[in-house]
């Protein structure tokens, strides 16, 4: 048994510095493939597009049929961003499939920065790279260690048993690793030097007024000539009305926030929740909101504000390069925990994006975030920017989404009240245990006095919902059936990012042009203990400019206290 148990020693000693004798020879191979094969899918405007890496000395967008964009930009060690386009735009038949053709041709030339772009890109491709290099190096190691630890028969190298090696056999299978290590990187060079994209851009047509960018075609070159001081006027108008745009808003709210701060003011034991919903990617409104969180904080009290939550379509369209916006986003409001559940607009990338901010992303789950019960789901569906084609391949409904998340609350959620954040207002119905959010108009009229509603009691405290762009007045349901009274408030938000829904061909919203729907926050005032909400107000911010700082608004009970039902009632 000793015998054995030496040879298995002896064999286990033996692949394990076989394994790294293995990943050492194998690195630079490991490293020119992990390069090559660094790849990953996103979008630009409407169109599916595979992002790799270049090292020809420029960052390119390549569109097929419509030719290729050269931006001479490249980051660490001389590598570009290559986004090949993989297929016609999703959107279908709608606005983007006519603009989308144009906006490939000519307005990547135009984008304010392109360098901004490539190293978002960059960011994430390093990461592939990491990530390529660590499954290379694993199966060269230990395909390559298992195939050396039994050609040599499980004897272990020469290193391992220095002092009992004579010197020069240890020299010459030093020699031979640094020889093996030598035509690994010799067959990588090689590899590397015949990649695509390490072949020099050649026959590109430089635009005179930007050098540093070229076209593939003349007449791709010519088109970009011809627009480009349409594009360029059109962006100053754009810049000039923006700046106007953030200055008026800035300077309203700082007018108007004061006039209402003794009336926002949370009362004894309520704290305040932010809800918003539909942000959708707008810059500009982000820009504003900025200053808006900081204002109410010094107003309110650092402590008043617990939570914001977002229901959904944080982006405009789900993608790698919206990373920077939704760190933007999301910071924009620091110090205040963040709940946001995924919309249609959004995706797993989005959500990657939110994880690596440190943000709640509730996904059929309660969680407790600011002293709160947080409960959410992520949209199953996405839609394509512009409204396009809606996709669903989980084959989950709205229904279906409402009713599970329904389940986990029932089934996880504490006495307390449940802060509930959905996307859209088919998934709210469902988990209300309604037909729609219609059904709610028998809740209509008794926001402060309890009564029977016709609504089956569901989990108290409050449901917010986005996606229509559009808010309304919140609805009371009492929950009346059992030992005490408590209500759930529904609320429908408006867009926090002023953006329209329904683009036409004259009027769609830009993430760096003035928002054109108001911008919408809502404060909602809750009891953390209870969890039940207290009342509400509306902070607006019209396209023009103007702020209207509404009045609260109260719902439920006073103080947020559940009411003990009479024994005989």
């Amino acid at each position: 048994m000793t015998g054995v148990r030496r040879s298995l020693l002896r064999w286990t000693l033996a692949l394990c510095c076989y394994v790294v004798v293995a990943a050492v020879v194998a690195l630079p191979l490991a490293a020119e493939r992990s390069v090559e094969t660094a790849a990953f899918r996103d979008r630009v405007g409407t169109f599916p597009v595979e992002v790799t890496l270049a090292h020809d000395g420029t960052s390119t967008l390549d569109t097929g049929v419509l030719g290729k964009v050269y931006w001479d930009q490249t980051g660490a060690a001389g590598f570009g961003v290559r986004l090949r386009s993989t297929g016609p735009p999703v959107a279908g038949g709608t606005l983007s499939s006519y603009a989308a053709p144009r906006f490939l041709r000519a307005n990547a030339a135009f984008v304010e920065d392109p360098s901004e772009l490539a190293d978002v890109y960059a960011q994430r491709l390093r990461t592939e790279v990491l990530d390529g290099l660590v499954r290379y190096e694993l199966l060269a190691a230990l395909a390559g260690g298992l195939v050396l630890c039994l050609l040599f028969r499980g004897r272990a190298p020469p290193v391992v048993h220095t002092f009992r090696t004579p010197p020069a056999r240890v020299a010459v299978h030093a020699v031979y690793l640094l020889l093996a290590v030598g035509i690994s990187a010799a067959v990588a060079w090689q590899f590397f030097g015949s990649w695509v994209g390490s072949r020099e851009v050649t026959n590109s047509y430089a635009l005179p007024s930007e050098p540093r960018l070229s076209f593939s075609s003349p007449q791709t070159r010519e088109v970009a000539q011809q627009i480009q001081p349409f594009i360029e006027k059109n962006t100053r108008r754009i810049e000039e009305r923006t700046r106007q745009f953030a200055d008026t808003a800035d300077a309203n709210l700082a007018a108007e926030l004061p006039l209402h701060a003794a009336a926002l003011q949370p009362r004894e034991g309520e704290r305040i929740v932010i809800s918003e919903a539909d942000p959708q990617g707008s810059i500009v409104a982000t820009t504003v909101r900025r200053d808006l969180y900081p204002l109410l904080q010094e107003l309110l009290g650092e402590e008043a504000i617990v939570l914001r939550t977002i229901a959904g379509d944080l982006t405009s369209n789900g993608t790698v390069a919206e990373g920077d916006f939704a760190a933007d986003e999301v910071h924009a409001s620091t110090g205040i925990p963040t709940v946001v559940v995924k919309g249609d607009h959004d995706t797993s990338t989005t959500v990657a994006q939110l994880h690596g901010e440190g943000v709640t992303v509730p996904d059929l789950e309660v969680e407790e975030v600011g002293g709160l019960q947080v409960a959410g789901a992520a949209d199953p569906a996405f839609k394509a920017l512009f409204g396009g084609l809606v996709r669903n391949p989980s084959g989950v409904t709205e229904e279906e989404l409402g009713e599970s998340l329904r389940d986990v609350v029932d089934k996880d959620a504490g006495a307390s009240g449940v802060v509930v954040v959905l996307h859209q207002p088919r998934a709210a119905a469902a988990y209300l245990g309604l037909g729609s959010t219609g059904d709610l108009a028998t809740a209509v009229g008794s926001e402060t006095t309890p009564r029977d509603d016709g609504i089956p009691d569901v989990p108290p405290g409050m449901v917010n919902i986005g996606h229509l762009h559009d808010a309304s007045r919140p609805w009371v349901i009492w929950n009346t059936d059992g030992d005490e009274i408590t209500w759930t408030v529904v609320s429908q938000l408006g867009t926090s990012g002023g953006v329209e829904e329904n683009p036409t061909f004259n009027r769609f919203s830009t993430p760096f042009s003035v928002p054109l729907k108001d911008i919408s926050v809502r404060l909602a005032y809750v009891n953390p203990r209870t969890g039940l909400q207290t009342g509400y107000a509306s902070i607006v911010i019209a396209p023009d400019g103007s702020a209207t700082v509404e009045d609260r608004v109260d719902v439920g009970l006073p103080g947020g206290e559940p009411l003990e039902r009479a024994p005989d009632s």
